[in-house]
């Protein structure tokens, strides 16, 4: 039997105690400086009894309960089993390090708070503290006054009507809506040759480096001329393949907020890192790959509006639920946004 440390450990310090950190399994516990300076060496895989000589004056059996225990919160992989594998994905496909791991894989699944319980808390947050202004004048300062934006002409009036409404009508999305909506946001227009980077896929949103991270994904609950069920929508042949048929709790997928239960169409927005990762092997990247995420949302609520239908983003997701539907590998790839789609219900 051989161990190795986790490559997905980060050290903090709480109340006078070092805490480790999994933040691939998000996992933590607080460590000895002994236990981290018996970490820090395992670089590399150790047979069991290799390491009972960084501690000849402990006894076995006290040392074989450490090891197990350093097992059981992941900070100890063993060879040969599921945790290896997952950490052996990360140590070969993760090139931007714990930097955007951390971040990452620590922000998955979270615990959202939605309904009264989301009311209640504001009401205290606005107790303890007002909000911060959410604009801010040029007053005290030098000023050029602009021309004004003529927001009767196009696109600014379709930019103008853009609103994220809630309430959904039961009425069916036609399939030219949701075909216009996947196009605007991910469909491939042209093809650009490089001489160093190849032939690469230019769509209506702007990529770090023509790299086109995202693929799009369709829940359709209440589409003509499609079965309820997952879909890849293919940006170059401009079809739906389908993925997994049936309809599922939607607001399990979406932090449990209860009106995405009414929208007819979810699209979900999934980053393939490794398409942005062989070109930029920078941590800073997967911020540009998170940003890019709002291009892709924008155009599919533009394409959304122009057909009068309402176009809500989200990103309060559990990723596990959705990836578990999508059948996307969860340390290639990552469901990073979310937009409904439907007839709004003014009410």
């Amino acid at each position: 039997m051989r161990f190795r440390r986790a490559a997905t450990l980060t050290v903090g310090f709480e109340d006078g105690e070092v805490v480790i950190l999994n933040f691939l399994t998000q996992q933590r516990f607080s460590c000895s400086l002994a236990c981290l300076e018996f970490l820090a060496k395992l670089d590399d895989w150790h047979r069991d009894k290799d390491l009972f000589r960084y501690f000849p004056s402990v006894e076995p059996a006290g040392l074989g309960e450490e090891i197990a225990g350093l097992v059981s919160v992941n900070a100890l992989v063993v060879e040969g089993t599921p945790q290896a594998e997952q950490d052996e994905i990360y140590r070969r496909e993760w090139l931007w390090g714990p930097t955007a791991g951390l971040f990452h894989f620590g922000v998955r699944n979270t615990r959202f708070i939605v309904g009264a319980k989301a009311r209640n808390y504001m009401r205290k947050r606005q107790a303890w503290k007002a909000s911060p202004p959410l604009h801010q004048s040029n007053h005290g300062t030098k000023i050029t006054k602009l021309p004004r934006t003529d927001i009767t002409r196009q696109p600014f009036k379709l930019m103008r009507q853009r609103r994220s409404y809630r309430d959904f009508k039961p009425k069916p999305l036609e399939l030219h809506m949701l075909a216009d909506c996947l196009f605007a946001g991910n469909g491939i227009v042209e093809f650009k040759e490089n001489e160093v980077y190849g032939r690469l896929p230019f769509s209506m949103t702007p990529s770090g480096g023509a790299r086109n991270p995202y693929e799009l994904y369709v829940y359709a609950r209440n589409v003509n001329g499609l079965k309820p069920g997952f879909y890849h929508y293919a940006a170059l042949s401009h079809d739906l393949g389908l993925v997994r048929a049936g309809k599922v709790k939607e607001p399990e997928m979406l932090g449990g907020q209860k009106w995405s239960s009414k929208a007819a169409a979810i699209v979900f927005l999934v980053a393939h890192f490794p398409r942005t990762m062989w070109k930029y092997h920078m941590p800073m990247a997967y911020k540009i790959v998170m940003i890019e995420a709002g291009f892709i949302c924008q155009n599919i609520a533009l394409a959304a509006t122009h057909h009068g239908i309402s176009a809500v983003p989200s990103g309060a997701i559990k990723e596990s639920a959705i990836e578990a539907y999508l059948g996307t590998p969860p340390l290639e790839a990552a469901v990073v946004f979310t937009i409904s789609l439907g007839y709004a219900d003014p009410g």
